[in-house]
């Protein structure tokens, strides 16, 4: 079932080149790097808020990996006009706007609306496991050697991500659980 699911949601990849892979990417680590960056300055707890510093640092180096790696793809292609080049981008992060993006529209109301830092790292755990999904795929779907290694680390980086949002995630619910049960 997990096989099928993961075929159907990331079936798109295989007709995305390159150039497009990098685009998903980009906007897939645009949208992180504004939530994170949100969802920091509106922590309260210093932990929670170094978690999601992290997280959007590590986002924004993400995307520029993904710029270096376009402008090496474009290089090779030749440049496209600005206005084109926007036209591009916007086409190809809407072909999966319905899978990988679908929590984009849940980010920017977790963003608008009361803190939760709970609901906040769930969700950002989502959005972590959905890139972990689509980095593999594009990894797997890619020939170039330095996209596979690229890719290769970035897969790496984001399961730390997971990790590390779960560990602060099982703490604040520990912390929570104690208070209900009125311990100190």
């Amino acid at each position: 079932m997990i096989r099928r699911f993961k075929e159907r949601r990331f079936l798109m990849i295989q007709y995305l080149n390159e150039d497009e892979v990098y685009r998903v990417g980009m906007c897939m680590e645009e949208a992180g790097l504004e939530f994170y960056t949100k969802m920091a300055e509106r922590s309260e707890n210093a932990t929670t808020k170094r978690v999601f510093r992290r997280l959007a640092r590590d986002e924004k180096e993400h995307l520029k990996t993904f710029e270096q790696l376009e402008l090496q793809t474009a290089g090779s292609m030749g440049s496209r006009p600005a206005q084109e080049d926007k036209e591009v981008s916007e086409y190809v992060c809407s072909i999966v706007d319905a899978g990988i993006f679908r929590n984009i529209d849940r980010m920017q109301a977790l963003r608008r609306g009361a803190f939760n830092p709970e609901k906040a790292l769930d969700l950002a755990l989502q959005v972590e496991k959905d890139a972990v999904l689509y980095y593999t795929e594009a990894h797997a779907s890619t020939k170039r050697r330095r996209t596979r290694e690229a890719l290769a680390r970035l897969i790496d980086e984001e399961k730390s991500h997971v990790v590390e949002i779960t560990r602060r995630l099982e703490s604040l619910r520990k912390r929570r659980t104690k208070k209900k049960q009125g311990a100190p």
